[in-house]
């Protein structure tokens, strides 16, 4: 998952038929369009496949657990007994847990959603086993495991201890009743978002400076357009709406999206973490939260996000003057407001830097941007990319791939692409792993299947989509994560890919963001949507001068997100979110919050895995601009330095801790100079 210059999350709107025109494959693909999922499932088949799964996977945990083993030994096989059971568990749900995602169909999804709630429940359930903790113990104290079987052990040991399960009876019902409660918060916070409708409505004069896609996309009404407020939108309307108050009623409506009934659901959620971390034995849901990440002490966590805060608020204070200055020029009435900030931005990249937006979209037809993606990660990585038609997907207009190694000729798995809007689909722009790969218990090794799942801008009737800068940049970013679900080689799913420190699993993608600032890319990747020329070197350098324009307010605002997570998770209850938001963006931002608003309703993060963990997209990036020194040595295409990244750093997974896998790749323990000079601070 990406943030760029905006922090979003959609609300879907429809989607007509909205295929990727891509050449077709020279010969078949490696692979058939059938990855063993049957993405087809009704509503009855999900609810009773679901109950089926979970009642085998109970059955088959008993006999494992109905005695502990004599030896280290003999607890070791059991443990790898649980780890088949409870992959095989996580393969047969894939298609009745995704479903309620991504299925076009409203009674799928909803029978979806009842199956994530009990495997989330069976989740908690797992993870507290006090058998389960006791065996993985007995496990580590083997004096002869593999590397692989070490960790194993130590993450279900470390799973165990965060999950209660070395607590007495009463005290483990107790935490698994908070865990759950927590996991339906977050559920209907998520839900709330994925179905609303929120619309504007504009005149067709306002409507007059808005992307042509934009409009024609949008709803006509008596006197001009309804515009749906969602991710897909908020960039193109609040960069191009010259109208003030248009844009003042669109960034109002996007900032109250999920209601203060998802304020309540969060209030309600950081009281239960404070809770159950108690019953777990840390002071704070944070303290709880960090045990199990690279940075492990919140207070160090504070201590890094405020050194940025306090060293850039003087840059992104100056950033709004220049841009206030630039709105009474331009005979801008009234104070700079945050509505204003998006499209006095274009405005200065128009003028100042001669940027138009709208003209570097043209460069960037959807079709062109994935078949040049394709060919960089193809030299990187060593692997090909073949089309599988037709695609057996979850809904029209999602295309199917094989993944093949280039040394081998062998296929490696699948990888699917939903990357336009419609109703009631998940609302922002990421990696779904779907399938994780596994030494299997025959010794053969299971072909993992991955996704990315987006919501780009909807093209104009008759008309190819065309993308952002940001947009292309974000869709480079979740192809890594795609990557890094793809071409791990862990033998277990526990280890297997993206399943590494969440403060590290930004990290690998983060880097890759580089690629499309360098000059030589950018040409590779753009092509000009009538004359098929590749972005002019001039616009580039331009582009490229962007880079780090209003990166003070940027990175302050990043910086702001992370401490308003650190700060609610380990502040006593009660929790009034909504004033600790204005308090504290008020204090570490550049612009005061604008009343009214409660955007902390639709901030996903806080409700979907990244709670006491936003700080995270701010401490990889840290590893991510250091690994990135080898490429900028060695050559962004370089196929030597992108094998040794496959083999140091994707291939490992969780096998091996984040600094021994960046230690490996370069060569040298990690530090932060390039990360602190990428974001302008000087040490």
């Amino acid at each position: 998952m990406r943030l760029g210059r905006f922090l979003h999350f959609a609300v879907i709107v429809p989607l007509a038929s909205n295929a990727i025109a891509l050449p077709s494959p020279a010969a078949a693909a490696a692979l058939p369009a059938y990855t063993g999922i049957n993405w087809h499932l009704t509503p009855q088949q999900i609810a009773a496949s679901c109950d089926g799964v979970i009642a085998e996977t109970k059955a088959r945990m008993a006999q494992v657990e109905a005695k502990l083993g004599a030896t280290p030994a003999e607890n070791l096989k059991k443990l790898i007994q649980v780890e088949t059971i409870q992959a095989d568990f996580s393969d047969a749900l894939i298609s009745q847990t995704l479903m309620q995602s991504v299925s076009p169909v409203k009674s799928v999804r909803d029978a979806s959603t009842i199956c994530n709630t009990k495997t989330s429940n069976y989740g908690v359930e797992v993870s507290s086993d006090p058998m389960l903790f006791h065996i993985a113990l007995s496990a580590l104290r083997n004096e002869h495991l593999s590397p692989a079987d070490r960790k194993l052990a130590e993450i279900y040991a470390e799973n165990g201890r965060t999950s209660g399960a070395g607590l007495n009876a009463a005290q483990r019902a107790e935490s698994s009743k908070l865990f759950d409660q927590i996991n339906d918060l977050e559920r209907d916070f998520g839900l709330e978002l994925a179905n609303e409708n929120t619309t504007v409505t504009i005149s067709a004069a306002d409507a007059a400076s808005l992307p042509a896609a934009l409009v024609a996309t949008s709803k006509r009404t008596r006197s001009g357009y309804a515009i749906a407020v969602n991710e897909s939108t908020v960039t193109p309307f609040l960069s191009n709406e010259r109208d003030a108050a248009a844009r003042e009623r669109f960034y109002r409506a996007y900032n109250t999206r999920g209601g203060l009934k998802n304020v309540q659901r969060l209030e309600h959620a950081v009281a239960i973490r404070a809770r159950l971390a108690r019953a777990l034995g840390f002071k704070t849901w944070a303290a709880y939260k960090l045990d199990t990440q690279m940075a492990k002490d919140p207070a160090r966590v504070v201590d890094f996000l405020t050194t940025i805060d306090s060293k850039l608020l003087p840059k992104a204070r100056a950033e709004v003057a220049a841009l206030a200055a630039l709105k009474r020029s331009e005979g801008g009435k009234g104070p700079f407001e945050r509505w204003d900030y998006t499209y006095y931005e274009a405005q200065l990249e128009k003028t100042k830097y001669a940027v138009d937006p709208n003209v570097v979209r043209q460069y960037f037809p959807v079709d062109h941007v994935i078949s040049s993606i394709f060919k960089i990660y193809e030299t990187l990585l060593s692997v090909t990319f073949q089309e599988i038609e037709p695609a057996d997907a979850w809904a029209p207009g999602v295309r199917e791939y094989a993944i093949v190694d280039d040394a081998t000729r062998q296929p490696i798995g699948w990888m699917y692409f939903d990357l336009f809007p419609r109703p009631g689909k998940y609302d922002h722009f990421a990696n779904f792993p779907l399938r994780l790969g596994r030494v299997l218990p025959d010794g053969s090794y299971q072909r993992p299947v991955t996704s990315i799942i987006g919501n780009w801008p909807l093209p104009a009737p008759g008309k190819p989509a065309l993308l952002s800068h940001d947009d292309v940049v974000t869709f480079f970013h979740e192809f890594g994560h795609a990557m890094h679900s793809s071409l791990s080689t862990a033998r277990y799913e526990t280890l297997y890919g993206t399943n590494v420190r969440r403060d590290f699993v930004e990290a690998p993608s983060q880097m890759l963001e580089n690629w499309m600032w360098q000059p030589s890319i950018l040409k590779l990747v753009s092509s000009n949507v009538a004359t098929r020329k590749p972005l002019p070197d001039e616009l580039i350098k331009k582009m490229i001068a962007l880079e780090h324009v209003n990166d003070g307010f940027q990175w302050t605002t990043q910086a702001f997100y992370a401490l308003y997570d650190m700060h609610i998770h380990t502040a006593p209850p009660p929790l009034h979110a909504t004033a600790t938001w204005q308090r504290m963006e008020n204090r570490e931002t550049a612009l005061p919050m604008v009343p009214g608003t409660y955007f902390e309703a639709s901030f996903g993060h806080l409700m979907g895995g990244y709670d006491a963990g936003y700080y995270g997209y701010l401490w990889s990036k840290v590893y991510a601009q250091d690994m990135f020194t080898v490429f900028q040595r060695d050559g962004l295409l370089n196929p030597v330095a992108g094998m040794r990244y496959r083999k140091d750093i994707l291939q490992p997974g969780a096998t091996f801790e984040p600094d021994v896998l960046v230690r490996n790749f370069l060569g040298r323990p990690l530090n932060y100079d390039a990360f602190y000079k990428d974001i302008g601070i000087t040490r």
